[in-house]
Formats: structure tokens, sequence, C-alpha cells
């Protein structure tokens, strides 16, 4: 069962918030399967400030009772770079899992739509993974829409296969492989037709 909705308000990022704006960033980062210390070090760095502090980047941290429990990075985009139509993209929007499903979420949008209304963006844009079933659905029904399909490659691979004929003896391994079970395949298929 759902815990009720707590009272939830959301303010942009301040010297007073940046160490619980810190420590949510590190559980994010730490839910995603990536190291808590790698984290910890790019906050202590200053790696996180520079990056929250960047012309553009507005960050807004919801808070429950005193507590913080959410955040929402958002950064100005233009839609394409060719049109230059003014457009918000979230980059991050993370509740802690204790919080989730009582309305965190929400003001987080809600103050993101503002920001959009107030600087006359026209687009609010996010990338959801294909397989976070439950954000895509929850995106979905709020009216964002697939518009594009991001693909990403390691560099050494594309320029591999661009340049033809370059195979490591790994992949040569396993397209070996993979011949000699499709042709035992279709030579036991043909066992069994004829």
């Amino acid at each position: 069962m759902n815990a009720p909705a707590a009272q939830v308000t959301v303010a942009p990022l301040s010297d007073d918030l940046f160490e619980v704006f810190g420590q949510l960033w590190v559980e994010r980062r730490h839910d995603a399967g990536l190291s808590r210390e790698a984290a910890q070090r790019a906050v202590g760095e200053g790696r996180l400030a520079r990056a929250a502090q960047r012309e553009g980047v507005v960050v807004f941290v919801a808070l429950s009772q005193g507590e913080a429990v959410g955040y929402a990075w958002v950064y100005d985009h233009p839609t394409s770079i060719l049109l230059d139509t003014p457009s918000l993209a979230i980059e991050e929007l993370y509740v802690l899992p204790s919080h989730r499903r009582r309305g965190v979420a929400r003001s987080l949008l809600l103050a993101v739509g503002a920001k959009a209304q107030k600087t006359g963006a026209e687009h609010i844009m996010t990338s959801v993974p294909t397989h976070a079933k439950d954000a895509n659905r929850t995106f979905a029904r709020l009216g964002f829409a697939p518009a594009v399909t991001r693909r990403i490659a390691p560099t050494s691979l594309v320029m591999r296969r661009l340049r033809g004929g370059e195979v490591s003896p790994m992949e040569n391994l396993m397209l070996n492989r993979r011949r000699s079970l499709r042709a035992r395949v279709r030579r036991s298929d043909q066992a069994y037709t004829a």
C-alpha cells in the first residue's frame, strides 16, 4: 500500500541545499549500479558543483517535511541545432525509493514546467531508457512522445566497421562459431525433411 502523499516543496538548488543534493546524486548513481565511491569523489572534487553551476543548468530539489527526497536536473536545449527552438531538457529526475508514489516527481515536473513557461521554452524533453517501462508509461501519460532513437557505440568499433576488413580474433572466432551452428542446424533440418 502506498503511503499518503506528503507536502512537497520544490526549490532551485542553492548553497544551503547543495550538500543534501550531493547526497541524493550519489544515491541516484548508486541505484543505477555505479560506484558510490566514484560519485562521492566527484562531489568532493567539485565536479558536481561545476556541472550544476553551468550556464543554462537548473537543479530543482524536492523537500518533504524538511528532508531532501528528490531532484530534477534541467538545462536549456534547443529542439534542433538547425532550428534553435527554445526547449528544456530533463537530464535526470530522481526520487528516493522510499518517497516514490507520493507526488514528489509530479512536484518536480510542475517546477520544470513553470520554468519552461517562464523562459518561453516551447518543449520539454527527456531521455528515458527503453527498459524503464514505468518511467516510459508515466512520461507518455504526460504527453511525452518519442522523437528519436538515440544509439551509442564505442568509437573504436565504429571506426573498425567503417574501415572494413579489420576484425579482431575474438570476433572471428565468434563469427565462425555462429556460421558453424547455422550450418549444423540447416543440415539437421534437411535430414528431417528428406
